[in-house]
């Protein structure tokens, strides 16, 4: 769903968000300029980041870029956490990129400073994102870096008309009730809301009074030396978090490491695994004495279901794929039975 809303900065002066709340869904306002200097802050930024807040309107924030340099660019971006560091936001961080200054850099230059900017950003957990002109974005906003974060174009006309952009600035001469001069208006095509409050982004995971956090659970053992065990996934080491695909998927536990996250090893270095892990243990059925050549009589005599169903479950256990019954597949079923190495 497409949303409708504004940037603003002290240009717009003093904002009745009461009125403006009725008629827009989102709005994104400039904190300030250049670099980390309180001389530099957008002098409205708090008053309209306040009333945002009060009022419930979902806002980002922009900053005016005019670093040359990633030293520049490291102190807008530490303008910007310095402002922002109290509010919740549900939209972007972006960074204006227009400014003649930036304009005659190189593009490698001007790729260089925006990544130091949006991840300075990104390292603290905010969502960062770049503006400009729609003539910039195919000119000078080239490198990789631009495709990494969200894209915010200025194109006056009537309709987009292309496509890679989450945020659309399609005019600068927009009326709002409870804004007394032009304002910038604009349409956002991405869920921003959902998915920076999801993803814990923009403040959202701060917690002011977090409870502690429980004491770790000792990993119980089930299993000891000499239980064969069936498994869905292992683990390089005992302390490993990372689950890897077997090329087996049963074994015997060989070893046992107490209160390890994995605290199973399994034959002589297959992997490690825990309770999760494993999905059940294995017996092997015997009968060394039966001398028929019928495995149906053979698993009758020792009380072992030996209808079809079971009989397939057996097969599959012990490596027989695709288990129809054959008189060669029962045979070798029957084999690894009188042998004792018949897997249940």
């Amino acid at each position: 769903m497409v949303k409708d809303g504004i940037d603003v900065s002290q240009y717009q002066g003093e904002i009745n968000w009461e009125l403006v709340k009725n008629h827009i869904d989102f709005a994104i306002l400039r904190c300030g300029f250049g670099q980390d200097l309180p001389g530099q802050d957008d002098p409205t930024f708090k008053r309209n980041a306040d009333e945002c807040t009060r009022l419930g309107i979902p806002f980002g924030v922009y900053l005016y870029s005019y670093a040359t340099d990633e030293r520049a660019a490291l102190s807008e971006a530490r303008h910007v956490m310095r402002l922002i560091q109290d509010y919740q936001m549900e939209y972007p961080i972006y960074l204006d990129l227009e400014d003649p200054s930036i304009g005659r850099l190189t593009n490698d230059q001007i790729e260089k400073n925006a990544r130091v900017w949006a991840d300075e950003l990104a390292k603290h957990n905010y969502f960062p994102g770049f503006y400009a002109s729609y003539y910039w974005w195919i000119t000078k906003l080239t490198g990789p870096t631009f495709k990494r974060y969200t894209r915010w174009v200025a194109r006056y006309a009537e309709e987009l008309g292309v496509e890679g952009f989450d945020m659309w600035q399609y005019t600068d001469h927009g009326f709002v009730e409870g804004i007394s001069v032009p304002v910038d208006r604009n349409h956002s095509y991405r869920d921003f809301p959902t998915e920076i409050k999801a993803g814990g982004y923009n403040n959202f995971n701060v917690e002011t009074n977090p409870e502690p956090a429980p004491e770790p659970e000792v990993p119980q053992q089930n299993y000891q030396v000499g239980d064969h065990v069936t498994f869905n996934h292992v683990f390089i080491s005992s302390d490993s978090s990372v689950p890897l695909v077997p090329y087996m998927n049963h074994g015997t536990i060989t070893r046992v490491v107490p209160n390890a996250r994995n605290p199973y090893l399994i034959g002589n270095g297959l992997g490690w695994v825990n309770n999760e892990s494993i999905t059940g243990t294995l017996r092997y059925l015997s009968h060394p004495t039966y001398r028929g050549d019928s495995l149906v009589d053979a698993l009758n005599q020792i009380g072992v279901d030996s209808s079809f169903a079971s009989r397939k479950d057996l097969a599959q256990k012990n490596g027989i794929e695709n288990y129809t019954g054959s008189a060669r597949q029962n045979l070798e079923l029957l084999r690894l039975l009188q042998e004792g190495r018949l897997k249940s």
